[in-house]
């Protein structure tokens, strides 16, 4: 099948608390997937317009790869949920309270849309993105982590913590979920359903 994928690694904040690992783990998994035979869109660093257009341009590659076709987003760094809606921090934006995330960040219901416009075989969205919230204290509805997302049929959403955790930056170049991610990723042979429990077993012993 065609496989398309969107890959965004956020690292170098500056309004806000910039994180180690992202860029590092964005290049990685776009290096694997490209390996895999994916037609990959990369956002490094992004501003809100960067990653706009990168999703843009990420849904129309998936709608041209036609129905049988596998799209993947991959998201590495700051996400925050507020009233039950999960964002994504790009670089730059000036948030100064809760309602500026729906003006400055990025929803992922948006990237999920792009996918169910698509109307392709199979999506899987990748969330390293459970680090701690930066808005802490100026957000009303801030929860720890994550919330959960319904997926368009036919998709898997995979978070590096579950719902409501926070995940580990980790101490090397690489977060251990994106670490254990790509190494199973290039195992031959397993179903989807086998390399995310390898990553769920590695990840618990790395951390």
């Amino acid at each position: 099948e065609k496989r398309v994928a969107l890959v965004i690694g956020n690292s170098a904040y500056k309004l806000i608390s910039p994180l180690e690992n992202p860029g590092n783990d964005a290049a990685m998994m776009a290096s694997t997937l490209k390996e895999l035979s994916f037609d990959v869109v990369e956002a490094k660093n992004a501003d809100r317009k960067g990653m706009a257009r990168a999703i843009k341009d990420f849904g129309k590659r998936l709608r041209r790869a036609g129905p049988q076709s596998v799209g993947l987003f991959y998201y590495a760094g700051h996400g925050v949920q507020a009233g039950g809606s999960n964002f994504l921090i790009p670089l730059g934006a000036p948030i100064q309270d809760e309602e500026d995330l729906e003006i400055q960040a990025v929803s992922a219901s948006w990237v999920l849309r792009q996918m169910k416009l698509a109307k392709n075989a199979l999506n899987i969205v990748i969330m390293d993105a459970c680090r701690n919230n930066p808005f802490k204290g100026i957000f009303r509805s801030a929860t720890r982590g994550l919330a959960r997302m319904n997926a368009p049929s036919g998709s898997l959403i995979a978070y590096a913590a579950a719902p409501g955790q926070l995940a580990a930056d980790g101490k090397g170049d690489n977060s251990p979920y994106t670490a254990a991610l790509v190494a199973a990723m290039r195992k031959q042979g397993l179903s989807l359903e086998q390399v995310f429990k390898r990553v769920r077993v590695a990840v618990e012993k790395a951390t």
